[in-house]
């Protein structure tokens, strides 16, 4: 949030400063129009670092975010989500759920609250179903898989079709009906092998 602060004012300030100076072109002299090179590479510059990290997520979301963002549950980065598997661990999960509900409050863009609050959720419950509503809205096709046969089998919700097309292929796949085994060919039994005769006229020793 305090980039996004950071990033627009400068940028259109920036874009202020050389609309300007472009109309005041033909009255800039030798020196000034050095100082303004100097100062449209520079800004330049300061906007490609501001503005950087958002574009390249943009371009590799829909190629990496099935398959490296939003992958588990995250680590223990904050003591809340470390009380909440603790209660959890110990089978309290109505205190565990009033933390979650928490943590949604203070990271309601992350999958985590959700994550955390389908494990305290009673299956079949309304709470279960407002979680996997939640976490089928993200990208990572595992959580998806999840969320999808909780509402369908539990609930008998059929979430619509997904932003990434990735998690509605594996959801294909996962609905695609097993093909019949095959039959299998019965050999007929082969007849027992000849046993040979010994022929008394060979002799291997002489008597």
């Amino acid at each position: 949030m305090i980039l996004i602060l950071v990033r627009i004012p400068l940028t259109v300030l920036f874009a202020y400063t050389l609309c300007k100076a472009t109309l005041r072109y033909s009255e800039i002299s030798g020196g000034d129009m050095i100082f303004l090179l100097g100062y449209g590479l520079a800004g330049s510059i300061v906007v490609a670092i501001l503005w950087a990290p958002v574009i390249g997520e943009k371009l590799s979301d829909p190629l990496t975010s099935t398959l490296n963002s939003e992958t588990s549950l995250p680590p223990n980065t904050n003591y809340l989500v470390q009380s909440i598997r603790w209660l959890q661990g110990r089978g309290w999960h109505r205190p565990a759920l009033f933390l979650v509900f928490v943590e949604g409050i203070r990271h309601p863009n992350l999958p985590q609250p959700a994550l955390l609050g389908l494990r305290s959720a009673k299956p079949g419950s309304f709470l279960e179903k407002c979680f996997a509503k939640e976490i089928f809205g993200y990208s990572n096709i595992q959580n998806c898989l999840c969320a999808y046969k909780i509402l369908t089998e539990r609930h008998g919700i059929t979430p619509p079709l997904h932003a990434q097309p990735e998690v509605n292929l594996a959801i294909s796949n996962l609905n695609r009906e097993r093909p019949p085994e095959p039959t299998k060919y019965q050999l007929p039994e082969s007849p027992a092998k000849p046993t040979a005769e010994r022929n008394p006229r060979i002799k291997l020793f002489e008597e």
